[in-house]
């Protein structure tokens, strides 16, 4: 029995006799198998009949930990993210870190890019190596990829820390897995069994979940190699029956999930697993029908909390969102793409510094005189390019006025824009998001209005420089508040100057900052209609039924809406997906990631797909049964 007085699983008897044979183990199971249970049942049982042992716990996101820790408290108990994990164990030895970190950005080919840092013997003495949410490595400042790569030099080079983390923690277990990096795996499965203090590391998780780029994906050469003993998880207590049995033809690896021995377990209904529904919508023709889906679903698409509708990228969601304006400044603007292509040229051919004090204008000029054929091609602009200038020259002219000192360091993309999306309103945003200052001032200001709106009036005060006096300051706040909330369809730096000017929200140095090194930038943003900001600020904080496929990972909803469409990303490709073509990691990734989207709904599960070839409909009608395939 466990701490909790419930019975344990036989996967956890079975993971629990692996460790007591000292042996490392890995529980697979697919999504809604319930592995972070098992987790917890494992970590219990370890601190009861262990009493002398601590336990590690580690996992990806922040949200992650807070998920393990409210479930499971014990002062024998760490739960760190793996970048935490990893630096503390690291950081207290900065001698043999400064000589990790000067081998990353020395040699021919180092495996850091040092940039315009000088590499030299000394070039650490008398500094403290620190982890950052930025990188400057010249004053020993790291960042979190190159947190995984020192500490992976660390456990290679200095046997003596291997023992001091098995002595610390007889037991580290990971959670969610796949998404971790290989060095970290290297670390656990490769460094430390070389210590001769006794220990376990176990893994916890699912390889047909393993949708981030940078995660090791799978273990299975270590249980190959017999150093990893395996157990599966193959009930699912999450999906409807319709659910699970789709997400089986997606697997690959042989797991194939079957219905919950737990009566009470979320999918059961009347001593047996719910059905559950699965549609599989389609449109033929150039109109996007999504609406239409939408509306024969007929959800309460206000219901976030229950209802989501899922995308591949922030691209396709922001149009449908209310801010597409913005993302088509922050990610598709001709102009700044041409001068990346000049400022590309120059470092190939030449030397920027050869251009300061020109104007980008004139620096164009001189590229193109005198230039023919491929030579001239090289610095004009790209068909894709001049359709966008051709849609804005008065862009172009702004920018051939600019000086091209500051124009080529200016740096835009998506993340400045859309960065850091809560999944829920109560979750807590992560440090080091990389929204531009801008994007930030307006949503203090936004922020500030959604406080009094929600009548959370010290939260307000706090952050606010309107400092309250008398009775007619609070009648004048309300006003400054409406009078905001009127400005919907008003240009964003109206808004911007009325909170400065009513001392609701003062100007700081970002912001003139922002104004002063981005101009270009600046300009183009400040015409946007402050609703857009707004539409914005509702996605960003999680209050809109809108998520990318990606981030959903983890969680699970009453409803789910899948749209299949790549949005030009070459990554994924669902038409391969449907029909078997295309290359084997393209289809691969995309299997992997609609596996992830079907297995969070709870109840429905709907699939939108615009203009199928008839191989597509023919496997969908496989896949989902014909009854349930709809044309709109």
């Amino acid at each position: 029995m466990d701490q909790s007085g419930l019975k344990l699983e036989p996967e956890v008897e079975a993971v629990l006799a692996h460790i007591e044979a000292g042996k490392n183990f890995l529980l697979s199971g697919g999504a809604g198998s319930g592995k972070t249970y098992s987790l917890v049942q494992v970590i219990g049982e370890l601190l009861r009949k262990d009493p002398s042992a601590f336990v590690a716990c580690i996992t990806f996101t922040n949200a992650a930990v807070r998920e393990v820790e409210s479930r499971i408290t014990n002062e024998r108990l760490t739960v760190r993210t793996i970048h935490d994990f990893l630096w503390e164990a690291i950081s207290p030895f900065q001698r043999e870190l400064a000589k990790v970190l000067h081998g990353l950005l020395s040699g021919d080919d180092p495996t850091l890019d040092p940039g315009a840092v000088v590499v030299s013997d000394d070039m650490f003495v008398g500094k403290t190596i620190q982890y950052k949410e930025f990188k400057r490595v010249g004053d020993g400042v790291v960042s979190h990829d190159e947190v995984i790569l020192l500490a992976h030099g660390m456990f290679e080079n200095y046997p003596k820390i291997r023992d001091i983390l098995r002595d610390r923690f007889r037991y580290i277990l990971v959670d969610e897995y796949q998404d971790t990096f290989p060095e970290v795996v290297k670390i656990l499965l490769d460094w430390l069994p070389q210590s001769s203090r006794r220990g376990v590391c176990g893994f916890f998780g699912d390889a047909m979940q393993s949708i981030y780029e940078e995660g090791v994906g799978s273990i299975q050469s270590y249980v190959a190699a017999g150093s990893v003993s395996e157990v599966k998880k193959r009930q699912n207590r999450r999906n409807p029956r319709l659910v699970f049995e789709l997400a089986n033809t997606l697997r690959i690896d042989g797991i194939i999930q079957i219905a919950s021995e737990d009566l009470n377990a979320p999918n059961m209904s009347d001593g047996k697993v719910k059905d559950g529904v699965v549609r599989f919508y389609y449109s033929t023709g150039e109109d996007n029908r999504l609406q239409q889906v939408r509306d024969d679903l007929g959800w309460d698409f206000s219901d976030v909390l229950e209802t989501k509708e899922l995308n591949l990228t922030h691209n396709l969601i922001a149009p449908q969102a209310g801010f597409g304006d913005l993302m088509e400044i922050y990610d598709k603007d001709g102009v700044l793409a041409f001068k990346k292509r000049i400022v590309d040229y120059i470092k190939k051919n030449g030397d920027l510094k050869d251009y300061d004090g020109q104007t980008f204008g004139q620096v164009v000029a001189s590229l193109q005189d005198g230039k023919a054929g491929s030579a001239l091609n090289s610095v004009k602009p790209t068909a894709g390019m001049q359709t966008f200038i051709n849609a804005h020259p008065d862009l172009l002219d702004r920018a051939y006025q600019m000086d091209f000192q500051v124009l080529r360091r200016l740096y835009v993309d998506k993340d400045q824009l859309v960065d850091d999306k809560k999944q829920t309103e109560d979750e807590i945003a992560r440090k080091g998001s990389k929204r531009c200052d801008f994007v930030k001032h307006v949503f203090k200001i936004q922020s500030l209005v959604h406080l009094y709106e929600q009548r959370r009036f010290n939260e307000f005060l706090r952050k606010t420089e309107f400092r309250l006096t008398n009775a007619e300051d609070k009648v004048r706040i309300r006003q400054c508040v409406e009078a905001i909330g009127a400005m919907k369809d008003s240009p964003i730096q109206d808004v911007i100057d009325y909170a400065h000017e009513q001392g609701l929200c003062v100007k700081d140095d970002k912001f003139h900052d922002f104004r002063s090194q981005k101009r270009y930038l600046f300009d183009r943003v400040t015409g946007i209609k402050y609703s857009s900001f707004q539409k914005l600020y509702e996605y960003l904080e999680g209050r809109t039924t809108f998520s990318t496929q990606h981030k959903i990972k983890g969680r699970e909803f009453d409803r789910v809406l899948v749209v299949l469409d790549a949005g030009g990303w070459n990554n994924y490709n669902f038409k391969y997906l449907f029909e078997g073509g295309g290359t084997e990691s393209v289809r691969e990734r995309t299997s992997k990631l609609f596996y992830v989207c079907c297995t969070r709904a709870k109840e429905v599960l709907a699939v939108y797909f615009r203009n199928p070839t008839p191989a597509v409909l023919a496997q969908a009608k496989i896949w989902f049964g014909k009854e349930n395939v709809v044309a709109v």
